[in-house]
């Protein structure tokens, strides 16, 4: 059965609305930070008022989960590709390294939302595929019984690269203040990160 136009044309507006919205949310989580975000920003940056920003989005939580939806649906099926892939345990980390760098890079809000929130809402946990983590483990299992890599533990291990990763965005403010650099600076810091990452990996699981 086909459905009538105005239906279609109903439809097609409300995608519209959204799409604009999420932009102008994501442009203002980036200038403001999630914490200095304000609705009523968004609404203006948007070209809609609040009013109509609550019929979509009943709060930023709502929102910004949204956003983190869409940005992690394309993240976490390249890493569980990843960890199924044919390659070393050290290989798997330094492309999971550059993965994780470049999603920061495009996202520096991500790291602090996803503290505040999980501290706030353990529900949120349930969201993420921590079972990728055991596979990596598995991973470094298979090449440690090869003497391919050192004996550790691999959890702390993990652990350590996601925080290299992550740190520098959660204190940008204070690494940029401290060390007087500005925003462009810190780009450049960051896009070189993964190398330098990469270094200590290779360097922590040499056998």
């Amino acid at each position: 059965m086909v459905k009538p136009i105005s239906q279609t044309m109903e439809k097609t507006e409300k995608i519209s609305t959204e799409v604009k919205i999420l932009a102008a949310a994501e442009e203002v989580f980036l200038k403001s930070g999630y914490d200095g975000s304000r609705m009523q920003e968004i609404a203006d940056l948007a070209g809609i008022n609040k009013a109509m920003l609550h019929y979509y989005f009943r709060s930023k939580d709502a929102l910004f989960e949204r956003i983190f939806e869409q940005k992690f649906s394309q993240f976490f099926p390249k890493i569980q590709e990843l960890t199924t892939m044919p390659i070393s345990f050290t290989e798997k980390v330094c492309i999971y390294v550059e993965l994780h760098t470049n999603l920061l890079r495009q996202n520096p809000y991500l790291p602090l939302f996803i503290i505040n929130t999980v501290h706030k809402n353990n529900d949120f946990v349930k969201k993420m595929p921590l079972l990728l983590f055991s596979e990596f483990a598995k991973s470094y299992y298979t090449d440690l019984a090869a003497n391919k890599v050192k004996d550790l533990n691999p959890l702390q291990f993990l652990m350590s690269v996601m925080s290299m990763c992550v740190f520098p965005f959660l204190s940008k403010p204070i690494l940029c203040s401290s060390i007087n650099i500005s925003d462009q600076d810190f780009d450049t810091l960051m896009n070189n990160r993964p190398e330098e990452i990469k270094r200590y990996v290779r360097a922590i699981l040499m056998p």
